[in-house]
């Protein structure tokens, strides 16, 4: 029944967006394998929708207008950077109004399009410095969040006045820096790494105008990288296959990086700009990740597995948490590769939603493993990046593959999808994963026309690396899926047919080598539990231990009925835990629920007649 309400909602979205989005003046040279659905085109339900609406409700349409515009409207802004907030409030209204629609946040977005296109200056200027101190500091990081909030605007509003502000901060910027010019190294912090993330908005400046000019100097960008004084990142990459020792291996900037050089390989097909995003992005997952899937301790990479995870470490910046997600999808865009959306599931799932407080909307600036989560509202670089990132979940979830579709993200949703081959297609996805591995994904080919017929195509399903046992069943069809893979299902659609997906969940214990020395989490599905103190209020947490094997088992019984009135969340689950020698009974959580908390427990001796997790 909620996904029927689901597609009226998304029908009355069709018929309200039926305007035409403007057209780029440059395709890509690189086509996606995987083309992620477009917001307009999906409905979510279930946990995923709640936590957007609470971004939408909370933090996007009570966002603090006269504070993010203060520093254009009235010169020198109070921060250096604090020209930012206006471009990343802009990004995210535009991605959360395509798929919402909301006629409230069309208004605050207007106005505040509209007061910043204002205070832009004669000569293309849109900073927050006065003219003695333009081009210091944070100033072109600040153009280039401008750059990203009026293009995004343009892209679903079709405001050409966005787009021609845009194009006179891109030529001021050419005049401004290169040969002869300013250096853009020498323009901002962390070794020009800020100032030269405005690659990724002037790709896309030159994906909708065709002006050779800001394709020229996007490639001047990248070149300067290995100035003297610059970051060298793509040689560092090449060489060493660490971030950890690129540039000055500050987190958000680097990744910032990145994320403009895969635009510029989508849009040149030069394999040069490829490599070493992919180098990094393997180099982070591998051996700079935690567990909850963000990066970064204090703002920076660290060493090799050094993932300190408690309060003072400053764990996982909210900036880079977003920005290794936009990084992520665009390497499963350009890719269709089951790590991608594998590590997309980590980060959503767990520390995006934990950085974002589920009743408020506020956000977590740092999220630890271990501690206390502090989220707030006001203006910060991380309470203007999350809604970026949470605006973006919808991207994670259906995408086209070639002549068929795929399933990355298991979620409620309800998707349709139109095309010359197949006419329109639905998929009604029901589950109420994560709390469950159970899901329902009704296939319906052209609903009402021709009740008989049938289309061809195949049909991914994304198999998690963590589970045991992947089957799909399609009336008396039966298909197993690897994990870590995905199954493809190739076949006549008729509408009607339904898929039934069942996947193990089984908790597994993770060993906290070597930042966490005898020490174990543990996770289920693609949640990272969390010991949280309401829940355990007469236990220390520093003390309680868990016999569990690394990678063993861990047997939990639902234990939702502890959970008081007013907890944000529905799952909750209990083992036996010890303390002193003694048996007591321990409940978790999903981290994305947790408020005061331990992730990683201490591992109790296990004696040789136990089982393991026993």
């Amino acid at each position: 029944m909620l996904l029927r309400v689901l597609f009226i909602v998304l029908a009355a979205v069709a018929v309200l967006s039926a305007a035409p989005p403007p057209k780029p003046a440059i395709g890509y040279a690189v086509i996606d394998v995987y083309q992620a659905a477009p917001f307009g085109q999906q409905k979510l339900g279930g946990l995923l929708a709640d936590r957007m609406r609470v971004n939408l409700e909370g933090r996007l349409l009570h966002v603090d207008v006269e504070q993010i515009m203060a520093g254009f409207e009235h010169r020198p802004g109070k921060q250096d950077w604090i020209g930012e907030h206006a471009g990343k409030f802009l990004d995210a209204a535009a991605n959360t109004y395509e798929y919402t629609r909301d006629s409230r946040l069309r208004t605050l977005m207007d106005q505040v399009a509209k007061r910043l296109m204002a205070a832009q200056l004669p000569d293309g200027y849109l900073g927050t410095y006065t003219g003695d101190k333009r081009w210091t500091s944070w100033d072109v990081w600040v153009h280039k969040y401008d750059l990203l909030g009026l293009l995004s605007y343009y892209r679903v509003t079709g405001d050409v006045e966005a787009l021609n502000a845009s194009k006179r901060i891109g030529d001021l910027l050419i005049n401004t820096f290169g040969d002869g010019r300013r250096d853009i190294i020498a323009a901002g912090a962390h070794m020009g790494m800020a100032a030269t993330s405005v690659l990724e908005p002037m790709v896309y400046l030159y994906h909708w105008t065709g002006d050779d000019r800001y394709l020229t100097f996007c490639q001047y960008l990248v070149k300067a990288w290995d100035q003297p004084n610059g970051p060298k990142i793509i040689t560092t990459l090449n060489a060493t296959g660490s971030v950890f020792k690129t540039a000055n291996n500050k987190a958000y900037e680097m990744l910032s990086n990145l994320v403009g050089l895969t635009e510029l390989y989508r849009i040149t097909g030069d394999e040069e700009y490829i490599k070493p995003v992919t180098t990094a992005w393997t180099d982070i997952r591998d051996k700079r990740l935690y567990l909850t899937g963000t990066s970064s301790s204090a703002e920076h990479f660290r060493d090799d597995f050094d993932l300190p995870g408690n309060q003072e470490s400053d764990v996982g910046e909210g900036c880079v948490t977003v920005t290794w997600m936009q990084l992520t999808l665009e390497l499963l865009r350009l890719t269709g590769k089951v790590e991608y959306a594998e590590q997309l599931e980590r980060t959503i799932y767990n520390q995006l939603l934990g950085a974002q407080d589920a009743r408020s909307g506020d956000i977590c600036y740092f999220t630890p493993l271990n501690g206390k989560k502090k989220p707030g509202p006001g203006i910060s670089c991380c309470v203007s990046s999350e809604p970026r990132g949470i605006s973006l979940i919808p991207k994670a979830t259906f995408g086209r593959w070639g002549p068929g579709y795929a399933v990355s993200l298991y979620a409620q949703n309800l998707a349709i999808y139109t095309s010359r081959a197949h006419g329109t297609v639905r998929f009604l996805m029901e589950t109420d994963y994560p709390e469950s591995g159970e899901v329902t994904l009704r296939v319906e080919p052209t609903p009402g026309v021709e009740p008989n017929l049938r289309v061809h195509f195949p049909l991914r399903l994304r198999v998690p690396s963590w589970t045991s046992k992947y089957a799909a069943t399609i009336g008396d069809k039966h298909y197993d899926g690897k994990p870590g893979e995905w199954l493809v299902i190739s076949r006549h659609w008729k509408k009607g047919d339904t898929v039934k997906i069942s996947m193990d969940m089984t908790a597994r214990a993770i060993d906290g080598e070597p930042s966490y020395p005898g020490e174990i989490a543990i996770q289920r599905g693609p949640q990272v539990l969390a010991a949280d103190k309401t829940l355990n209020p007469e236990l220390s947490l520093d003390a309680v231990s868990v016999a569990a094997l690394a990678g063993g088992p861990v047997p939990l019984e639902d234990a939702h009925s502890e959970l008081p009135g007013t907890w944000m969340g529905s799952q909750a689950y209990s083992l036996a835990g010890r303390v002193a020698g003694r048996s007591v009974p321990l409940i978790l959580v999903p981290f994305a629920d947790a408020r005061e908390y331990r992730v990683w427990l201490k591992q109790a001796a296990i004696h040789s007649a136990a089982s393991p997790g026993g």
